[in-house]
């Protein structure tokens, strides 16, 4: 059944968001009265700038206030038209963005949990910010927890804006344990594989597709970017398809990116892998790929061997230099360890590296071939027959698709988002970039395209190797890897705090490998081993680690992490003394902690740093400056986290000093614009003093006074710093200077998955080289696993509404929350096919009940019969399914995929396998 658009009215919107007159009355706290001079009656409009809170897209804003009568409001948000970032454009979500701050619903003081009542009520009492520390204070002092015993927990909002005082909060207060909500979902689960050839960090927030100059765009395993929306790549995209890019999507559901394509490939769930394996194969076989690229600039000539055992290894020299064959000679040179060309060897000769080496080469007596041989040898079985077989889509169509990209120049294999999804999502993600590099689209027109935060911090760190001094400030300077690598140092060794204690979940996963169980290699700041932690089972020297304390900063893991009971029983076990919540809405978390401290939105902050402009190609500044002053009694979260350092270890000194050593703003003068903001300020004063110090060193840095760039950001909303054609010109990885991978090269065998492998963990997914890794969508022996689906079985897939963010509740808003109530059928429906539903005896809008054919898990639903999806998939957005009530828009609306997905990750990074199943579909 084709869904309609039906016509909705001016009245007929105001009714469903519940905003006539009266509503819009209801959302005039005292505190927005302010002082003005304007006449009775008469409307002054004012003009500010920000940043939108609603994705990591960081988008800049335009805020128009509109000052009445003495009472200043928010009237319209859009996109600032001085940024180059959004180019002024704005999605719904952040157009709607000021309902968040109107909200009824939202926190508007501190609560704490009402005497007698148990966590996963919402029972509480308002409190005065006093009364709440000193609550805090008197738990921590009782219960005689100790700084290892706390475990923070931050969500992305958390990390992208406050990791400057988070990590240093973490440091100072000898706090190793940090679970980031975006890690296992994205930044390592998928990411992660991207990084590896790339050298990137994030490479959501640090790269930025030039769709706009692309012939061909190919998205595989990805929505949220242009669908769901990230604006600025939406913007650009449009751009390109407007210059006649053609669009293909490969997906089992017909979603909004899709739509907008040229050409939609129905693909089975789990199978993005085989198809890009097939797709490199021909690539590399026809020679589809940039030879003059891959020799200079990649480690694809690296000479290689497998040991006795059967593991490629690269041959290196004494000092562990690449050794590289001459094209056309039988000669040998050494390049060096870390460059981003290898056409020179290391005494400064020049020369053109082999991709390929003599039949039968070998060297010493010992089998030798180019890593690119070694590629072409591990993809062998890879045809496109096979990924057919798999994938459910005709070799005729693999093949052609991949000639189109390699032969079209420039094009984009998009490099994707959410990543939790399959136990082999890294290897995809390895492998899309390795099919982009092999069209040298790295940091050129057209193709992927670093931000300009990305080359500066590289550039610079690049001039410090050169001349042989320390990088300081870490984590406002370090780039890619080298930025992941000083994470995973901080947390994961003990002798960085006195008392000794690693991560707990380093200490769980080095204890399940000793004994011979499933292990995670590197699970940086993930929630692997925390409920064994809770429980007692973690130990340390023979001791109990036990986890005691929470602190929750704009993190919803009820919601976000899987199962839903997983965190429900860990957050209520017997245990856990206090846990701590640092929110602006009372999201499915909130009922399990036992004092929320309510911060402060976005439009009313001054936000206490000046910050890099996102995945923006041009290099510039900026900020949030305060629409409106606070509505409510809410709190900046870098004063609360300095007050927090207080109860917890009473060391503010040492938390100025970490802030100094990992960020460069400097303590002293910070502590004393603290002083003498506290003479006149209640709140925000350390925020403030923070921003003070930010705007002194960028002047300073830039040859300007702070109040020439505050006149700039407060007429435009960015300071412009650099174009991106300069920025290529000097910057461009790894055309002008290395990529920050261990190698310098973009890497196509993988330094880290060596080390990795040498370190003992030799599954699938550890390969050196770009090869399948096989996933397990169901149970059973193999003839079980390979039978056709049963007749009420179905692979399971989810995605974002262009409505809400990941790990935001802005479902409650208003204005969004009629949207989707707008297209209830569409965006909380479950898709189903019609011929699948036919047989179930299920029509449009039945309820439905869903069940997980490997945990038992059970969720309801309501049907959306489409033939947009494959015929052999269920479609769920995970928008919904909220459940407390004091989420009065939202709670009980739609399906909750916690609630369906169980916990499984893959051993490299946690990352959630949460697709990694079938599902039975029944009438409810």
């Amino acid at each position: 059944m084709a869904w309609s658009i039906p016509r909705l009215s001016r009245r007929a919107f105001l009714k469903t968001t519940g905003y006539g007159a009266a509503g819009l009355t209801l959302l005039s706290p005292a505190a927005q009265f302010v002082k003005t001079a304007a006449a009775k009656d008469e409307t002054i409009e004012e003009v500010s700038y920000s940043i939108c809170n609603f994705c990591s897209s960081v988008c800049n804003l335009k805020v128009t206030t509109h000052t009445r009568n003495g009472e200043k409001r928010v009237v319209k948000l859009d996109g600032n038209p001085h940024s180059t970032l959004n180019r002024g454009k704005i999605c719904a979500r952040g157009q709607s963005g000021l309902r968040q701050t109107y909200d009824t619903d939202r926190l508007k003081t501190p609560l704490i949990r009402v005497e007698g009542s148990k966590r996963g009520e919402y029972a509480f009492r308002a409190a005065s910010w006093e009364e709440a520390y000193d609550y805090i204070a008197r738990k921590t002092q009782a219960a005689a927890i100790q700084p290892w015993e706390w475990t923070m927990v931050g969500g992305w909002t958390s990390c992208v804006f406050y990791m400057s005082w988070a990590v240093p909060f973490a440091m100072a207060n000898e706090v190793p344990n940090i679970v980031a909500s975006p890690m296992q979902h994205c930044v390592t689960t998928g990411h992660l594989g991207t990084d590896l050839v790339t050298g990137n960090f994030n490479i959501h927030d640090e790269m930025l597709p030039d769709f706009d100059n692309a012939k061909y765009i190919l998205f595989m395993g990805n929505n949220a970017s242009i669908g769901a929306v990230s604006t600025c790549r939406m913007v650009r995209f449009a751009q390109g398809r407007k210059k006649g890019a053609k669009i293909v999507a490969l997906d089992p559901r017909r979603s909004e990116t899709a739509a907008k394509a040229d050409e939609w490939i129905q693909i089975k769930p789990g199978t993005d892998l085989p198809f890009l394996l097939a797709m490199m194969r021909i690539l590399m076989d026809e020679g589809l790929y940039d030879a003059a690229f891959l020799r200079k600039h990649t480690n694809m000539p690296f000479l290689a061997y497998r040991d006795e055992t059967g593991e490629l290894r690269l041959l290196t020299d004494e000092q562990g230099r690449p050794r590289v064959r001459v094209e056309g000679r039988d000669e040998v040179r050494t390049v060096a360890a870390f460059s981003n060309d290898n056409t020179v060897d290391v005494d400064g000769n020049a020369f053109t590296p082999a991709l390929k080496t003599p039949k039968d080469y070998s060297l010493d007596g010992r089998a030798v071939m180019t890593v690119f041989e070694a590629q072409l040898q591990e993809l062998e079985p890879y045809t496109a027959k096979w990924a057919a077989d798999i994938t459910g889509i005709d070799a005729e169509v693999i093949e052609r698709i991949a000639h189109e990209f390699g032969t079209t120049r420039p094009a984009i294999i998009d490099p994707g988002w959410h990543g939790a999804r399959y136990g082999n999502i890294m290897m995809t993600r390895r492998v899309q970039a390795m099919i982009q590099a092999l069209t040298g689209g790295l940091d050129r027109v057209g193709g992927w395209m670093n931000s300009a935060e990305v080359h500066h911090k590289a550039a610079r760190m690049y001039e410090a190797m050169e001349h042989g001094y320390e990088m300081g400030s870490p984590l406002a300077t370090l780039a890619g890897m080298a930025f992941a690598k000083m994470v995973i140092g901080a947390l994961s060794k003990g002798e960085n705090f006195s008392h000794g204690h690693p991560g707990w979940t380093w200490a769980w996963n080095a204890q399940e490998k000793a004994a011979g169980h499933f292990s995670v290699a590197l699970p940086v700041m993930t929630e692997s081993g925390l409920r064994e932690s809770v429980e007692g089972r973690v130990k340390f020297n023979d001791e109990p680690y036990l986890t005691r304390a929470f602190l929750i900063n704009a993190s919803n893991p009820v919601r976000h992490y899987y199962p839903d009971s997983r965190w429900k029983e860990t957050l209520s076990h017997e245990n856990v003394e206090l846990v701590v919540m640092i929110e602006v809405l009372p999201s499915d978390t909130a009922p399990y902690a036992d004092v929320i401290l309510p911060n402060t939105t976005y439009l009313e902050r001054d936000e206490p740093t000046l910050y890099g402009n996102g995945v923006n190609h041009d290099l510039a500044l900026t900020t949030r400056y305060a629409a409106i002053p606070p509505l409510y009694d809410t709190e900046e979260t870098a004063d609360i986290l300095l007050k927090m350092t207080e109860i917890i270890s009473g060391n503010t000194d040492t938390f100025h000093d970490w802030v100094e050593k990992l960020t460069g703003l400097k303590a002293a003068p910070i502590k004393a614009a603290l002083e003498r903001n506290r003479q006149t300020m209640k709140k925000g004063a350390y925020q403030l003093a923070c921003r003070e110090v930010a705007f002194d060193q960028a002047a300073e840095r830039l040859g300007v006074t702070p109040d020439h760039i505050d006149k700039i950001l407060r007429a435009k909303g960015v300071y412009h710093e650099l174009d991106r054609e300069q920025i290529l010109e000097e910057h461009a990885m790894p055309w002008r200077m290395p990529v920050p991978t261990e190698s310098g090269r973009v890497e196509f065998f993988s330094s880290l998955m060596r080390q990795l492998r040498d370190g003992g963990h030799t599954a699938p997914n550890f390969n050196v080289l770009a090869a399948n890794v096989p996933i397990q969508l169901r149970s059973g022996s193999p003839r079980e696993i390979a039978a056709p689906l049963a007749k009420d079985e179905f692979y399971f897939t989810y995605g974002k509404t262009p409505t809400v963010s990941h790990a935001s509740t802005n479902s409650n808003n208003p204005v969004l929350a009629a949207i989707n109530e707008f297209k209830s059928d569409v965006y909380k429906g479950v898709w189903i096919h019609p011929e699948r539903a036919e047989r179930l005896g299920i029509a449009m809008g039945d309820p439905i009940q869903l069940t997980n054919t490997q945990s038992g898990q059970q969720t309801t639903g309501h049907a959306y019969v489409t033939r947009l999806i494959h015929p052999d998939v269920i479609f769920v957005y995970s928008s919904f399914g909220v459940e407390n009530k004091a989420l009065s828009r939202t709670h009980g609306d739609g399906t909750a995929t916690s609630k369906l997905i169980p916990y499984q990750v893959e051993p490299v990074v946690a990352g959630f396998r949460s697709q990694e199943f079938t599902v039975r579909v029944n009438r409810a």
